[in-house]
């Protein structure tokens, strides 16, 4: 049993920090890339040293401090230390864009993203002047779900019936919002059609939505997401559905929107099923600073604890092998690749 250890890094970024997931909560909040109040967290994890070269010293792009994305990213740093004896990790602040620009320009040795914006770094769209080439993925981790509530009172039941109404999209420039605006083009929206816009965290919206100062909070979170457990109980909320034209649309634009159901009960007092889509969280390699053999064991790393990763948050509880192949968005690292045809998840 080793007790985890986040290590504020000595490392600053060189560009500006643009986290596009998840919100994890991934509004970025505790389970994605963002805001979140940072736990103590003990791991069991077991690897043996693995007998390849390896970099004197990694680079982990992350999240903000108290986001998941850095929690796990220490956990898996303190892991990656026994697993190459001699090396060293480093897990440094980041977010979905800019983890993608560090891994692409070498700043990084591995990072997290989420997977809508993969697509969108590979063709050198909307935050990416030109494509990243250069980068792979060693796992897909979890989803990070499109979410639009309001109030279990609300007159609000159609994305068409926000016009006229104030929305908290999460923070400017976070995926939530990203996803937001193009939910409301695929509706014939957009901003101009609402009251207003809060550009806020979650916890903070939630808190709005309560005083009756907002009509409604969209974001990329991990389901379930905390805050939205304790509205649904106190508060009472809906979750509003997205049509079948807007996910077919959402996903022919950018292939890491994927159509994902919140069930019934997923939040206790909402019982039907809700249409949406979600990102993925992966986690990238940059192909150059990383050799197929140390990304097979990195890959074999997180697919073998994958319950250690679960303890820190139950939004792994889905991942294995055949979860990160299937959900899969973009190349697979070689070394992955390797990996994941040795245990028969991947011909």
């Amino acid at each position: 049993m080793k007790k985890l250890s986040i290590f504020l890094a000595a490392i600053f970024l060189m560009f500006a920090v643009l986290v596009g997931c998840s919100e994890s909560d991934p509004s970025e909040e505790s389970t994605g890339d963002g805001e979140g109040e940072e736990e103590a967290v003990e791991v069991d994890t077991e690897v043996e040293a693995a007998d390849v070269e390896a970099p004197s010293e990694f680079t982990f792009g992350a999240a903000t401090v108290g986001g998941f994305w850095y929690t796990l990213g220490g956990a898996m740093g303190d892991t990656m230390n026994d697993l190459f004896p001699g090396s060293s990790t480093t897990v440094v602040e980041g977010g979905s864009v800019s983890n993608l620009l560090g891994l692409g320009d070498g700043t990084y040795h591995i990072g997290f993203s989420n997977g809508q914006t993969v697509p969108e770094a590979l063709e050198g769209k909307n935050a990416f002047e030109e494509p990243i080439e250069n980068v792979s993925t060693l796992a897909t981790l979890y989803p990070n779900v499109f979410h639009i509530a309001v109030r279990a009172d609300s007159d609000i039941h159609t994305v068409e019936d926000l016009k006229g109404k104030t929305v908290s999209p999460g923070i400017k420039g976070y995926s939530g919002e990203l996803a937001f605006q193009e939910v409301l083009e695929f509706n014939d929206m957009s901003y101009d059609d609402l009251d207003g816009i809060e550009y806020i965290g979650t916890a903070d919206a939630a808190q709005l939505l309560r005083d009756g100062h907002i009509d409604a909070i969209a974001g990329m979170l991990a389901a379930p997401v905390s805050t939205y457990q304790e509205l649904d109980t106190t508060l009472g909320i809906r979750l509003i559905p997205l049509s079948d034209e807007t996910i077919e649309q959402l996903h022919a634009r950018n292939e890491g929107y994927l159509p994902y159901t919140i069930e019934g009960g997923t939040y206790e007092n909402i019982e039907e099923d809700t249409q949406t889509v979600a990102g993925y969280t992966v986690l990238l390699a940059n192909d150059d600073l990383i050799s197929e053999d140390v990304a097979y064991e990195i890959t074999k790393m997180m697919v073998e604890n994958r319950d250690a990763w679960e303890n820190i948050s139950s939004v792994m509880s889905d991942f294995d092998a055949e979860f990160s192949v299937e959900n899969n968005i973009g190349n697979l690292h070689p070394g992955a690749e390797r990996y994941y045809k040795e245990v028969g998840v991947l011909e």
